[in-house]
């Protein structure tokens, strides 16, 4: 297994593991419910992203198939803010099959040695609350919650 810089080659493997996230969170939160032909849109959306330098990739490869990817963006915060430099995880998914083995957490250290590389000050994400396998991991991994991300839905 190793982990690496993703290309857009590596769209069509990662989209079967986008869409069990994806299925895994709409059971939690209904944000989340996709729109018709969403394995499609997400495609065209990571075609877009390879394409932005503020974007990275990263996929855990196993016998040449894809088991997990992180995908993450840099940002940078108004000048009124001391820590300027952040990365935000937007998303990170290991196949269910090879779970328990330290992919994750493997993935995890190759974007906080990318963010140390980047000089980024502050590493973000958002959990599902009611996700407490997901929660435990970002825990361990040194994650703690800053904030109190609130929804009133009006539909």
């Amino acid at each position: 297994m190793q982990i690496k810089r993703g290309t857009i080659e590596d769209i069509p493997q990662i989209l079967p593991l986008w869409r069990k996230l994806s299925d895994t969170h709409c059971e939690m939160e209904p944000m989340f419910k996709l729109v018709e032909n969403a394995e499609e849109k997400f495609a065209a959306y990571l075609s877009l992203i390879f394409t932005k330098e503020n974007f990275a990739i990263f996929v855990a490869e196993s016998d040449s198939k894809i088991i997990g990817y992180l995908i993450a963006n840099v940002s940078t915060t108004p000048e009124v803010y001391v820590i300027r430099r952040r990365l935000y995880i937007q998303d990170m998914m290991v196949s269910p099959d090879y779970r328990r083995q330290g992919i994750a957490g493997k993935l995890v250290n190759v974007v906080v040695a990318f963010a140390k590389e980047q000089q980024i000050e502050k590493m973000d994400l958002l959990v599902a609350v009611k996700n407490e396998e997901a929660n435990k991991f970002w825990k361990a991994m040194g994650f703690e919650p800053a904030l109190n991300y609130m929804t009133q839905y009006l539909v």
